[in-house]
């Protein structure tokens, strides 16, 4: 490993990699169809397009709100922004108390984004006359997001930057997740005859083995004619690797490695319009209401989606090895490794986490809901009955988070069905039937060398299997391994040991090297059940939840032997 002291120049050029940029007593608004300003603000509310263009009163993007989120702000230095999420019946509550009475603060939600991003949707002063508080209410029917403004009286009434804290509260009331539609529902709507229909033309794209395609196209006759809540369609085992395109659905596709040399300049003047990616009906034989894809997150605004891009395509390229580098006036950085020193030297927390799921590799949405519709997984553990464990297909990843003074980016790392082994922007909304658990977490804040040895480890895991997936399909997703097993190699590299289930890794290259030595050591579930303790230790621990919506799970769970 390379020396981590810095080089002089190195922190300061890093930052640059991540630029893009007295009281009232107005009633609340709440929706768009509610009247703004129609208390004592001189003259209505403040016209926000202009300040952003003016520029002095632009607001200071803080991100997104989460529900139940309390957080504290100085507007000494100017309004502040985020955005928050909506779904089709969201009700959200936004507050702005000042605890110590030394700010008027008010606020402005603009949207709904994308349809109308600039429109004032709700604003409030007072929430009461009887304080300087500021509160609104407000409805949403769509898929998207709103921008929260808070700012204080005096800067936009008076060009007075009054000082003092703010709590910022945000509750979500209703409607606060992607609706969710479980899959028998579905099936029982559409009938077996046009189910059987639209499976003759989708299968053969979405598994390439034509022996499992016919296998999941007997399971259907078999579901009509049984229960409907039965884990459904059902995988062997064995057949992962040939089911290769189910495990994943395709991400954003990642650009073919090549020698690069990445002007920070350059990447800091790219244009922030970004486009975003909407399900698209499934087949011509069912419903267009069914589709397939990713919903878009709104929540994420344009330029954090550029940036995010940039950064995975940066660290792509330099994970090779290849002659690709990233250069800031005289500084060059030529490594992983060298750039998450910057960031850190630089200021920036770097939080890296072993996240599990469940696949969502159909992607089916139905009328603006998500199809609640896994693959289940054949793991050939006995059951008391007399049949075998079926789980839904997991998914895991690591998730690398940035924060600091000029880069926020949010990424994921795995093998995925394109683009090989990757760093990948998070820019879609996960359902909630996915789930999600977390199993490790690194921070610089904590340890920053163990968050540059798990970057340094994927990087070169990164490097070595797109060296031995050329020219096998998908870039050896499947054959190599899947998701699971890049991360899985990742953490027995940091723990000593794996809790991760199914592995499909076939084994070491033969190099000798570290990532053999970890192989090596890391089971190999698709030749069979080896240690069926550990084999369950593993699926427990990788399951991010059982029961609702998925209570087959807990059914099998609980006739273990």
């Amino acid at each position: 490993m390379k020396n981590r002291r810095l080089r002089a120049l190195g922190a300061c050029a890093i930052l640059s990699l991540a630029a893009c940029g007295e009281s009232s007593t107005a009633e609340p608004t709440v929706g768009r169809d509610a009247s703004v300003g129609t208390g004592k603000v001189p003259s209505g509310p403040p016209d926000f397009t202009a300040a952003k263009e003016d520029g002095s009163l632009a607001p200071r993007h803080q991100g997104i709100l989460e529900p139940g989120t309390s957080v504290s702000v100085d507007l000494a230095g100017g309004p502040v922004s985020w955005r928050v999420r909506t779904f089709p019946g969201s009700r959200l509550r936004i507050t702005a108390v000042a605890p110590t009475g030394e700010s008027d603060p008010l606020i402005a939600v603009r949207g709904p984004i994308p349809a109308d991003p600039e429109a004032l949707f709700a604003f409030n002063d007072d929430a009461n006359a009887d304080t300087f508080d500021a509160e609104v209410e407000v409805s949403a029917d769509a898929l998207g997001a709103l921008e929260v403004v808070v700012g204080t009286y005096g800067q936009y009434y008076r060009n007075a930057y009054t000082p003092g804290p703010v709590t910022v509260t945000f509750a979500c009331e209703a409607g606060c997740s992607l609706p969710q539609v479980p899959l028998a529902a579905l099936l029982s709507q559409f009938g077996e005859g046009a189910v059987q229909s639209a499976l003759a033309d989708i299968l053969p794209a979405l598994f390439p083995d034509a022996a499992t395609a016919q296998a999941v196209q007997a399971q259907v006759a078999g579901y009509f004619a049984g229960d409907l809540n039965a884990p459904f369609p059902r995988v062997p085992l064995a057949a992962v690797g040939a089911a290769q395109a189910l495990l994943e659905s395709p991400g954003e596709p990642v650009p073919a490695p090549q020698p690069v040399t990445f002007d920070l300049g350059v990447l800091q003047a790219r244009d922030c319009t970004v486009e975003r990616n909407w399900p698209a009906p499934l087949s011509p034989m069912l419903p267009a209401e069914l589709t397939r894809g990713s919903w878009p997150d709104y929540a994420r605004e344009d330029c954090a989606v550029q940036r995010a891009r940039s950064f995975a395509e940066v660290l792509n390229n330099l994970a090779l090895d290849n002659g690709s580098k990233v250069v800031s006036g005289a500084t060059e950085y030529d490594s992983i490794e060298d750039v998450f020193l910057a960031l850190i030297e630089a200021g920036h927390q770097v939080i890296v986490r072993n996240d599990r799921y469940y696949a969502n590799f159909l992607s089916l949405g139905y009328a603006g809901a998500s199809v609640v519709a896994p693959v289940w997984v054949d793991t050939d553990l006995p059951l008391t009955g007399g049949d075998t464990l079926a789980i839904p297909a997991p998914h895991s990843h690591h998730t690398i988070i940035v924060r600091g003074p000029l880069l926020d980016a949010d990424l994921e790392f795995y093998m995925g069905t394109s683009g090989g082994v990757s760093f990948r922007p998070i820019e879609s909304i996960k359902p909630d039937w996915t789930g999600e658990r977390t199993a490790f977490v690194y921070d610089s804040a904590i340890d920053a060398d163990a968050v540059v040895d798990r970057m340094a480890l994927a990087a070169r895991l990164r490097r070595e299997w797109l060296a031995q997936g050329a020219g096998l399909p998908l870039l050896g997703y499947g054959q190599l391994g899947v998701c699971n097993d890049s991360t899985a190699i990742v953490e027995y590299a940091a723990e000593g040991g794996v809790s991760l289930y199914p592995l499909a890794q076939r084994g070491p290259s033969g190099d000798g090297g570290v990532l053999d030595q970890i192989l090596t050591a890391l089971p190999q579930d698709l030749a069979g059940v080896a240690d069926a303790d550990d084999t369950w230790r593993r699926i427990l621990a990788t399951l991010p939840y059982t029961g609702a919506p998925l209570p087959q799970i807990d059914a099998q769970i609980q006739r273990r032997p």
